[in-house]
């Protein structure tokens, strides 16, 4: 478990890779909102060797060629991608 209090002008989009970065346990997925879905916060799980589930947002693009995410943003845009 862990909680941050941070100013209103911090999104939480911001506060996830400080999150995974404290972590001393080794844990295997994270699940979030869209709010999370930023090239931040895939890179920290990344490198965390950490599954993200975190759905891409509506208005979202590919990243670089061959993301993971990549799959679900065609999902969505094919409106194929399950709540």
């Amino acid at each position: 478990m862990a909680a941050k209090v941070s100013l209103v002008s911090v999104g939480d989009n911001a506060v996830l890779p400080t999150f995974i970065n404290l972590l001393r346990r080794r844990i295997q997925q994270v699940s979030a909102d869209g709010v999370y879905d930023t090239k931040a916060g895939h890179h920290v799980l990344k490198n965390k060797v950490i599954t993200p589930t975190i759905p891409p947002r509506s208005n979202t693009e590919y990243w670089e060629k061959r993301h993971p995410r990549n799959e679900a943003i065609k999902a969505l845009k094919e409106d194929k991608l399950a709540e």
